[in-house]
């Protein structure tokens, strides 16, 4: 769809979907063009290697890339561990201590997340409450994700082949993650608790609403 607005320095922006979006246009991008993929296109996605391929052959850059784990019982990674780690100095690379940033929920359920690092350094850690983020306040799961920006470093094209492996190396204290994720189990786990937190809320909002409406339409 052509929305008939620019993006970011480009005259035209299309949406595609519920995919992300692909932008061209503007003398000052010089022939270039921009396309985001979000988390529901990578989902889509079963050859990696295929979009390696085509990057590297087209020359194109790579400007950002969000790389993550997930830790579904919360028995490696938790964010009061990674606060332990921040606070030993375990984030440090080459003696530079990151800066760290805590949202604390105040025991809401909604989860806690932890930011190491910076956006505009180009790397940018986020460990965070998942499960309770979509919805269920004693689910466990824990994501560590880094968002990866080429600000002072080019991301390879092999970060979408192996993420496993360049989430590992973005800290030191990572260095213990599998280079292997499951993202079928992933997508799964997400939506179950997203179903269940739907009908949760349609129970407690609206479920003598319903119940009323069922007798009289029997």
């Amino acid at each position: 769809i052509l929305t008939g607005t620019g993006w970011f320095g480009y005259d035209h922006r299309i949406d595609l979907g519920s995919f992300g979006l692909y932008a061209f246009g503007g003398t000052a991008q010089k022939g270039t063009y921009h396309v985001e993929l979000n988390a529901h296109a990578c989902g889509a996605i079963h050859d990696w290697n295929a979009v390696r391929l085509w990057g590297e052959t087209y020359a194109a850059n790579i400007t950002r890339v969000d790389l993550a784990h997930d830790d579904f019982g919360g028995e490696t990674v938790t964010v009061g561990r990674a606060l332990k780690w921040l606070s030993e100095g375990l984030f440090s690379n080459n003696g530079r201590r990151p800066r760290g940033r805590l949202w604390d929920d105040l025991g809401s359920g909604q989860g806690k997340t932890l930011y190491v690092g910076s956006r505009g350094a180009g790397k940018l850690l986020r460990i965070y409450e998942k499960g309770k983020q979509l919805g269920d306040p004693s689910n466990p799961w824990v994501r560590v994700e880094v968002e990866l920006r080429n600000k002072g470093r080019t991301v390879p094209w092999e970060a979408v082949v192996e993420p496993g492996r360049y989430l590992a190396g973005s800290y030191p204290v990572l260095g213990f993650l599998s280079a292997e994720q499951s993202r079928l189990r992933t997508n799964q786990r997400g939506g179950q608790i997203s179903y269940d937190t739907m009908v949760n809320n349609l129970r407690t909002q609206g479920g003598k609403a319903l119940g009323v409406m069922c007798k009289v339409h029997q």
